[in-house]
């Protein structure tokens, strides 16, 4: 039924049930997990280039995402699993989204939800619908 399972972590906070969940459900329905971590791109401080510590900081960004991924595929493997990572450094994160989930053809997203601050749950709540309302697909919010 799901073959092919996107979990995708909005925030920084919860990240573990999510992953489980995805992974127990590839292996009740013998499918692929696509784990992806969103961050934020930093916006450059000039608007017409990058400077190169715009770009340093866009690695780092990327250093840390690549370490988080690295465990669950660490995860993964000791659980019999093969899954795929990505790392998804966007100005927007629910438009990255939903077009990852309408090109690679998603049979289920699962999205990482805890329990914020007012403000960012306000911010994270509008990402949510935004992705809900625009992809043809389950999803499940698994709150923490």
């Amino acid at each position: 039924m799901f073959k092919n399972i996107v979990v995708a972590f909005i925030t920084k906070k919860v990240k573990e049930k999510p992953f489980f969940v995805g992974l127990g459900l590839a292996k009740a329905f013998d499918g692929n997990v696509t784990i992806i971590e969103c961050v934020y791109k930093k916006p450059p401080k000039l608007i017409f280039f990058e400077t190169k510590e715009d770009l340093r900081s866009i690695e780092q960004q990327k250093k840390m995402a690549k370490k988080s991924l690295y465990r669950f595929e660490e995860l993964a493997k000791r659980s019999g699993m093969k899954i795929k990572t990505k790392i998804a450094l966007t100005e927007s994160i629910a438009e990255w989204i939903v077009d990852y989930v309408k090109e690679h053809r998603t049979d289920l997203l699962i999205l990482d939800h805890p329990h914020l601050s007012e403000l960012e749950e306000n911010h994270y709540d509008y990402i949510i619908q935004t992705i809900n309302h625009k992809v043809k697909v389950p999803v499940l919010l698994l709150r923490s």
